[in-house]
């Protein structure tokens, strides 16, 4: 199942967050269930040093320069060669947490963002399909800005989870200019505040959207401090099961009733 994470809004739509906490969530429930994840785009702050650094918490977890050729670059000449590798053997040009449930392929071997938006451009339709035989699902960071890469992700994903942002005149743009990834839309409303007039009821009333095709990420400083200090991963697993007087409890059960409405609109449509 290929699922790219996308908006219409570079910057303050929460994709990132978004999807690392829904790929973290759904390891936690379903400890069979793997997931590869990547992005199509680089950035400072990206996934896989988001998930867990082993750094303090005080410092930003920086790219790292390899010296030899791993993640995505590595990944592009197998699909280019046609050579399909035994598990493994795949393991090792991916970093993977929680057991290998989760498995990043990191870009940071290709020093060019302009080299990274070719590869993935010209190999998107085959890396995808190549991906989907080591894992159950596949989620795309998939960049805001007007890629050929992107376009091809969406329309090669199956789900398109829209990440929506409490601004009218954002929302509006969206739902005038995207009939056809409404299609195959799940939405999720990212550093979500419920007293803003503008909430998840009336974003689902103007536009009507479905119950079950929303959820929403609350707000929270400390999901927000563990995304910056490379920590996500100890901070969800030590909060799954915290209990409702706990100041996390909000954010956490709000988060988990996405992933579990996230996925429940997976195997419908599946």
């Amino acid at each position: 199942m290929k699922v790219a994470f996308w908006s219409n809004v570079r910057g303050k739509s929460c994709v990132t967050s978004n999807l690392a906490c829904i790929s973290v969530l759904s390891a936690l429930r379903c400890p069979g269930r793997r997931t590869i994840v990547f992005e199509n785009h680089q950035n400072i702050i990206n996934l896989g040093n988001t998930y867990f650094s082993p750094y303090s918490d005080n410092t930003v977890n920086e790219s790292t320069n390899y010296s030899v050729i791993t993640g995505l670059e590595k990944i592009f000449q197998f699909v280019e060669q046609g050579e399909l590798l035994p598990e493994d053997r795949f393991f090792r040009y991916t970093k993977d947490f929680l057991g290998k449930q989760l498995l990043y392929l990191s870009s940071e071997s290709i020093h060019n963002a302009d080299i990274l938006e070719y590869r993935m451009s010209k190999e998107c339709c085959r890396t995808l399909d190549y991906l989907e035989k080591y894992s159950d699902m596949i989620f795309i960071d998939t960049s805001a800005a007007p890629l050929a890469s992107s376009r091809k992700i969406l329309q090669e994903a199956d789900i398109v989870v829209v990440n929506l942002v409490q601004n009218p005149s954002m929302l509006s743009h969206f739902f005038r200019n995207y009939s056809d990834i409404r299609k195959k839309a799940f939405y999720i409303i990212g550093n979500y505040e419920e007293e803003r007039t503008l909430n998840k009821h009336a974003i689902m009333q103007e536009y009507g959207i479905m119950e079950n095709r929303i959820g929403t990420v609350l707000h929270n400083s400390g999901f927000a401090d563990a995304l910056s200090n490379g920590q996500l991963i100890p901070f969800l697993s030590k909060n799954y099961c915290c209990n409702p007087d706990d100041e996390h409890y909000p954010f956490i059960a709000t988060a988990k009733e996405t992933e579990q409405l996230f996925y429940d609109h997976i195997w419908k449509k599946g």
